[in-house]
């Protein structure tokens, strides 16, 4: 029966190979990594037992890889490079520390946990702190520096965010609900959302009547009364909406207009992480 058991290369043995390909020498590398010249041809020797193949040429001129060589050595540096970039990660003081992000309850699902969850398995050793809340209030707290990122939903960016992404703004109701038929139209959108200006602002254009049935200055309220068909609210399209809908109100209700979700990084010149978290921000939303 024919063996199936895997074989390892070692990565101590694979970084003098690299070495030695680098300099065309077992001396010259042997003295690079702080080795012996004897125990770093061990190295070369098991490693070419192991393989059954010859990796380098050995001439007077210096040492050279041979086809069989230039195979290994592609992988190797890229297993190398792999196993820098994660003892790095692991342990170097770059990569610790703390990393406050906002953003508005209304684009955390579905995105943020699984943006926090990649950055948390590549970066176990930074921190995230997240804030949510009405981007106005959340502007605020970056203004003061309690934050490092912050994402917001405004119509446009101010002069130091970058757009990224733009989404329609849509009515919200209870699935098989009957409130944005009412008249006047119960609308519960909290005091301090970016949505609301807009949403009262096109049914007052429109000529609809409505009544604010929301005191509340953060979305919990507002999103009970929509989930049991008590108003309807307004929400960006795509997001999701923990079971609310969007109405399929056939034109009794007023089109809305387009808002964007607008990223700041504070870009702090000591702590970088910032950047970091930024990028994995980008790469989902663009």
């Amino acid at each position: 029966m024919t063996s199936n058991r895997l074989q390892n290369l070692d990565l101590g043995t694979l970084r003098s190979f690299v070495t030695i390909a680098e300099f065309g020498s077992m001396t010259r590398a042997a003295t690079r990594l702080f080795m012996t010249q004897s125990a770093i041809s061990m190295q070369i020797k098991r490693l070419e037992n192991n393989l059954g193949l010859i990796v380098f040429d050995r001439r007077a001129q210096g040492m050279t890889t041979t086809a069989e060589g230039e195979q290994l050595l592609h992988f190797a540096n890229q297993m190398l490079a792999i196993n820098d970039e994660a003892m790095g990660r692991l342990t170097s003081p770059d990569f610790e520390g703390l990393v406050r992000l906002g953003a508005p309850g209304d684009v955390i699902y579905p995105h943020i946990p699984k943006i926090l969850q990649a950055f948390s398995r590549d970066y176990p050793r930074v921190q995230i702190k997240l804030s949510s809340g009405p981007t106005v209030n959340l502007k605020n707290q970056f203004k003061q520096g309690l934050l490092d990122v912050m994402l917001t939903t405004e119509k446009s960016a101010d002069k130091d965010g970058q757009v990224i992404s733009s989404q329609s703004l849509v009515w919200i109701g209870a699935e098989d609900g009957i409130a944005w038929k009412r008249r006047p139209l119960p609308l519960g959108i909290s005091k301090n959302c970016a949505f609301r200006a807009s949403a009262i602002k096109a049914l007052e254009e429109n000529d609809v009547e409505w009544v604010d049935v929301v005191a509340s200055e953060d979305d919990t309220a507002a999103q009970a009364l929509v989930s049991a068909d008590l108003c309807v609210s307004a929400e960006l399209e795509g997001v999701d909406n923990l079971g609310r809908v969007a109405i399929d109100h056939g034109g009794q209700l007023p089109d809305l207009p387009g808002f964007s979700i607008v990223l700041y990084n504070a870009k702090d010149p000591v702590n970088h992480l910032g950047d970091v978290l930024v990028e994995y921000l980008l790469r989902t939303f663009n």
